[in-house]
């Protein structure tokens, strides 16, 4: 693996991180949350649910 290589995989890792706490928060939050803006969290959840998806492909490509 080339240098430019080996710091993508780092970014991406770092990436992937990011979007799992993310998704764990919105978890957290999803049981607290008003009727009000559940449609946005929900939303918001799915979002980073379908980033991190994608972050985990490409680590794995990588």
């Amino acid at each position: 693996m080339s240098k430019a290589e080996d710091g993508r995989l780092d970014a991406v890792q770092a990436a992937l991180a990011a979007e799992h706490a993310a998704v764990y928060g919105y978890g957290v939050v999803g049981g607290r949350i008003g009727e009000e803006r559940l449609t946005e969290a929900r939303a918001a959840y799915d979002a980073h649910r379908a980033r991190r998806d994608a972050l985990a492909r490409d680590v794995r490509g990588l």
